[in-house]
């Protein structure tokens, strides 16, 4: 469905696929020497960044267009605002797409009222007043053959804590802190068993070593061992607290006596959170970059 101003209401409860005109967008074509989506997807906000408003919380969206780039962003409040004024609840919508996907579909304008029409220029879709097209022009119906292949994922995520995306995301953060802990617990067995034979190689050569005193020594290295363990899950599971929606896990490094973990935040507002959070939990932040990037430090 290609919403506009004058489109009709809809039946509430009914499930839909929406098209966004230009009007509900700001995009930019560019040419990038990069192969992957995800590359491009990072960049997109420093691509778009003065094309927007810094009072309005964007997503962005990417597609490939012959050899260039799309990026794209949308507010998902406003796209919401003028949903609801149309009858329409958020939950309504399973994907969301963006005409200028189907530019290679206009054969025609495409009306929009009684003074507007959707047309290319310049291989860009745009709003064209009707006074510009000619007075015998024969548009163009709006069907299922302009519906891309890539959309967004929009609907059932839109009134939860977490998008679709941002579960994804946590379940791979979660996966990296589970293959983490279960390294550390096969380094740390390998550990004790070390410790056990050495232990009774010790016990053999030297039979004083299992007096009262020996034994409480070795207990006391075994506690020591078990002690740093605990404190490295303790202080993971704190840090992935700070893991808020549409935060991502950069980079991670463990060393001796230190742990750095990078997140890379969505916005400024959600950047500033994590540093809050980090900071109630007596954890040592510092900003990198300029990608909305922080860097949190802890004590082993």
């Amino acid at each position: 469905m290609l919403i506009h101003d004058d489109m009709d209401q809809i039946d509430k409860g009914r499930s839909i696929d929406i098209m966004l005109p230009p009007q509900f967008y700001t995009m930019r074509r560019q040419e990038i020497n990069i192969k992957y989506l995800y590359q491009a997807k990072r960049l997109a906000p420093s691509i778009l960044e003065n094309l927007l408003s810094d009072e309005v919380e964007y997503d962005y969206f990417v597609f490939r267009d012959g050899e260039s780039w799309v990026f794209v962003a949308y507010s998902r409040a406003e796209i919401n605002e003028f949903l609801k004024s149309k009858g329409i609840e958020a939950t309504q919508v399973s994907k969301l797409y963006f005409i200028q996907q189907s530019e290679s579909k206009f054969v025609s304008a495409i009306s929009l009222n009684d003074t507007e029409a959707l047309g290319v220029l310049n291989d860009i879709v745009t709003v064209i007043p009707k006074t510009l097209l000619s007075y015998d022009t024969r548009y163009q119906l709006f069907d299922e053959t302009f519906r891309p292949d890539r959309g967004v994922s929009y609907g059932a995520s839109a009134d939860s804590v977490l998008t679709q995306k941002d579960s994804v995301v946590l379940a791979s953060i979660f996966t990296l802190f589970s293959i983490m802990f279960l390294i550390e617990g096969i380094r740390y067995g390998e550990v004790v068993k070390d410790m056990d034979e050495e232990k009774s190689i010790l016990f053999k050569e030297y039979p004083a070593l299992q007096s009262q005193y020996a034994r409480e020594n070795i207990i006391k290295k075994y506690h020591k061992i078990d002690k740093e363990e605990r404190k490295k899950r303790e202080i993971l599971k704190d840090l992935s607290h700070l893991i808020l929606p549409g935060v991502e896990v950069d980079s991670l490094l463990m060393e001796e006596g230190q742990l750095f973990v990078v997140f890379k935040t969505p916005d400024k507002n959600t950047l500033l959170r994590v540093e809050a959070l980090a900071k109630a939990k007596s954890y040592k932040s510092s900003r990198v970059g300029r990608e909305n990037m922080i860097k949190v430090e802890s004590k082993l």
